[in-house]
């Protein structure tokens, strides 16, 4: 399994909810920040701004995708004045209707607003690794032909609203997200920013990741990781903290959390020992320590917490 393919399969997504902006120019909306954003531009364009990251031009095709942004906004030209989207349209209307519609009767934009709500804590993790703004535009060369026709499906299943419209959007923007991360990966990454997509797409730095995800539960040190890399060991610390924006052993310790956290849920009967023998700890108790401080609860807490989350559900 390939490193994609397996933190895909950990970034675990619930709760989607999507709606509709029609705005016309000029407008300017500024939303709260919340986990797992997603916009998809169906016609028009306009600038999105997150944080205090610089403007960035959106048109019709566009996919965008933000982990984790503090606010964020979208407005008609950058000197537009920015409204709060609660005072346009208030969170219940909006939950009733799914619109909003807002803007000065100019050219007209159309975007759809989805949020994806990450189901487990591991989720959280490797969020952190996501730059701020994954953006894969109608032009990229990277996009796959049914790129488009698939936002134009997602389009169309929300302005009609028929039923199951709802979980066919859940699954057809799961595959854009899937999408949007391989593509980011394929493409270069502005030079300073810091994350595992960029380190992906590094050969060397690339190489030893794929190598320690595949393998958790080996005692990797950093000498051997620089090898896997061909590298000296300074230049392959320094070089893979440029990229990911931590140690190599800092990120394997989170790695291997993570995969002891998908174990735990998929294998209830396995035992503790043994999960921790499967990633790189020979007692429980050492073991146990690090996922509490990785993870924020102690493993059997962590256990307790989803079979509970689980019986709920059922």
């Amino acid at each position: 399994m390939d490193v994609l393919t397996e933190i895909m399969a950990l970034l675990r997504t619930q709760g989607h909810l999507y709606g509709r902006l029609e705005l016309t120019a000029p407008f300017g909306l500024q939303f709260p920040g919340r986990k797992g954003i997603c916009l998809i531009v169906t016609r028009g364009s306009c600038l999105l701004g997150v944080d205090e990251q610089a403007l960035v031009p959106l048109v019709g095709g566009d996919f965008v995708f933000l982990p984790a942004p503090e606010a964020y906004s979208l407005r008609s030209s950058p000197r537009a004045r920015l409204r709060a989207a609660e005072d346009v349209t208030p969170p219940e209307a909006f939950y009733r209707s799914r619109l909003i519609a807002h803007g000065g009767g100019g050219a007209p934009v159309t975007v759809i607003a989805g949020c994806f709500t990450f189901a487990s804590p591991e989720s959280e993790l490797l969020v952190r690794h996501l730059p701020p703004i994954i953006h894969l535009a109608a032009s990229d060369a990277h996009a796959a032909p049914w790129f488009q026709s698939t936002l134009q499906f997602i389009a169309a299943e929300i302005a009609q609203g028929l039923p199951g419209s709802p979980a066919v959007v859940d699954r057809l923007a799961e595959v854009l997200f899937v999408q949007a991360m391989r593509a980011r990966i394929q493409a270069s990454l502005p030079a300073g920013s810091q994350s595992w997509l960029r380190a992906l797409g590094d050969p060397q730095i690339g190489e030893a990741l794929r190598q320690m995800h595949a393998a958790p539960g080996r005692a990797w040190t950093v000498p051997e990781l620089a090898r896997v890399a061909s590298m000296s060991r300074s230049a392959f610390a320094a070089r893979f903290r440029e990229l990911v924006g931590e140690t190599p052993l800092d990120h394997l310790t989170q790695w291997r959390m993570v995969r002891a956290a998908s174990m735990m849920r998929e294998n209830r009967p396995m035992k503790l020992a043994a999960i921790a023998m499967a990633v790189g700890y020979e007692s429980e108790s050492s073991f146990g320590k690090v996922f509490r401080r990785v993870m924020g609860m102690s493993p059997g807490r962590y256990r307790r917490k989803h079979r509970l989350d689980d019986e709920r559900a059922d």
